[in-house]
């Protein structure tokens, strides 16, 4: 049987009853999740377009949209701006990260791994533009970051996609395990000298604790992040919300000019 065909029958599979009486789009997601753990989608395949999905399912274009919309917050499925979705590549490691430096009993830096599970323009207003300005074509970055497999960190990374052109235009699937630090001093040509931290309690929104695994609502630790190179330009804003975890957490040096 061919890949094409063992895709199409997994869908045939949606149209007998279900005597469960799960919700449509639940049935949806675990038919793709058996696919993927079977190798019918490999890492980095293209999924069917959502009305692609209606059509090959008794379902809903809506019902189709939340399905994948549960993938995406699983982090199984990225969305490609302008592309579509696609199978996500596994979780890689950070080498020498600036943020989220949890520590281990001993005193060290736990592993962090981090998976790409979003890329879009931002339009509107926020709290980045305080930092990269109104003028700025903010591009949004979404990760989850997994700390030595204990907790989890959902991760928004916003940036002019034209000062950091590499990151808006690298797959993916590169994207996993990237450290931003290297890709911005490799393409900006100038360091990053200060980082300013801003921790707070908040309530995170549901986006925020499906994907790192909490119930909703959830009061929890939010942090901040802003980036400058210089004296005032602002290289990126990122924004993190954390898991329970009871590690300590140590911040670099806000200046980083010496080192």
């Amino acid at each position: 049987m061919s890949t094409l065909e063992r895709r199409l029958e997994i869908f045939e599979t949606l149209h007998a009853p279900d005597p469960t009486r799960r919700p449509k789009y639940q049935r949806l997601v675990e038919v793709l999740v058996d696919a993927v753990r079977r190798g019918i989608w490999q890492p980095g395949d293209q999924l069917p377009a959502e009305e692609e999905l209606a059509q090959l399912t008794p379902f809903s274009l809506g019902t189709v949209q939340r399905a994948l919309r549960d993938l995406v917050e699983q982090g199984l499925v990225v969305r490609m701006h302008g592309l579509g979705s696609f199978i996500a590549e596994a979780p890689r490691q950070i080498e020498d990260p600036w943020h989220c430096r949890f520590l281990d009993d001993d005193g060290a830096v736990l592993p962090i791994f981090s998976q790409a599970v979003l890329r879009t323009p931002v339009t509107g207003a926020g709290p980045w533009n305080e930092y990269l300005g109104t003028e700025a074509n903010v591009m949004r970055l979404d990760r989850i970051i997994i700390i030595n497999d204990e907790f989890r960190i959902s991760s928004r990374f916003y940036a002019d996609r034209q000062l950091l052109k590499r990151l808006w235009d690298m797959p993916m699937d590169k994207l996993n395990g990237a450290n931003f630090k290297k890709v911005i001093i490799q393409q900006f040509k100038l360091p990053i000298t200060n980082i300013t931290h801003l921790v707070k309690l908040v309530d995170f929104d549901t986006e925020s604790c499906e994907r790192i695994g909490v119930p909703h609502p959830y009061r929890g630790i939010y942090m901040q992040a802003v980036a400058r190179s210089g004296r005032g330009q602002c290289v990126y804003y990122q924004e993190f919300f954390l898991g329970p975890t009871s590690r300590d957490l140590a911040f670099p040096d806000s200046n980083l000019s010496s080192g």
